[in-house]
């Protein structure tokens, strides 16, 4: 089943999950539902990004009318997936319509910060395979025309959360480790998620004693801080947090970074 809230409540929590567990934690075995977390925007409207660290992603992305939702394999693009002509590619939210026909235009504000968060192909193309809408009580989407697309199975985990969670895809023995080697950090981030799907919320020493239990790298800890912020979750007394430093130049290129660059890398 599909529905608004729960994807949303779901990729708050896979989001702070991750940002915990990932950053000052670093548990060897803490499974996370998502690998390097990205988040966009607010809870009223938003997008979350979800990836493996392998080169696969979902995205589900929101607003108030209902939820857009994209997926990639790695090698399952728009060019092989719905045979999109590389002189059609615009780097832009038409590059992945086939994933979602008959999108309801309600939802291209959705659509388009879906694809801000996507990565590009080597023709410039937004990489995305499968998709789905929710509007209202209508769900669509080549997820279902087709399930057995490449990708189509991070999408349908949204359609499957257990308890609030969004569950790592192709981990069958996840909820049993939560539930025994984990079950005390997992209460955390859900009380964690619970505050701060009603508004501003600190972690408390308490908290911060279990999730903390030898000091943190003060780098991945600074990282985290300024991640959590972003979804208003900061730390007891609220600590002034650095801004980021200005973007350099990319070493790749030795040119400065693109606005997309810096959206891929620092949101």
């Amino acid at each position: 089943m599909f529905e608004r809230d729960a994807i949303v409540r779901a990729a708050l929590r896979a989001y702070v999950e991750a940002v915990l567990a990932g950053y000052p934690l670093q548990y060897p075995s803490f499974a996370t539902a998502s690998f390097y977390p990205r988040w966009l925007g607010d809870l009223g409207r938003g997008a979350f990004d979800n990836a493996n660290g392998e080169g696969d992603n979902d995205v589900v992305a929101w607003t108030e009318a209902g939820v857009v939702g994209l997926a990639y394999e790695l090698g399952f693009g728009p060019i092989e997936h719905f045979g999109l002509s590389e002189d059609a590619v615009t780097g832009g939210p038409d590059d992945v319509r086939g994933a979602v026909p008959g999108l309801p235009a309600e939802l291209l504000p959705a659509l388009v910060m879906a694809v801000r968060m996507l990565g590009e192909g080597n023709q410039g193309e937004k990489l995305a395979g499968v998709g789905f809408w929710l509007y209202g009580d209508r769900v669509a989407g080549t997820l279902f025309d087709d399930p057995t697309l490449c990708g189509a199975d991070r999408l349908a985990a949204w359609g499957l959360l257990r308890g609030g969670r969004l569950l790592p895809v192709h981990h069958a023995d996840v909820a049993e480790y939560n539930r025994t080697n984990a079950a005390s950090i997992h209460a955390i981030v859900d009380a964690v998620t619970a505050r701060a799907l009603v508004g501003p919320t600190e972690l408390t020493t308490d908290e911060l004693a279990t999730l903390l239990p030898k000091p943190p790298d003060p780098k991945q800890l600074l990282h985290a801080q300024r991640k959590l912020q972003k979804v208003g979750i900061t730390w007891p007394g609220s600590p002034e947090i650095p801004p980021l430093p200005p973007p350099g130049l990319n070493p790749f290129t030795g040119e400065p970074f693109t606005a997309a660059e810096i959206d891929r890398f620092i949101l």
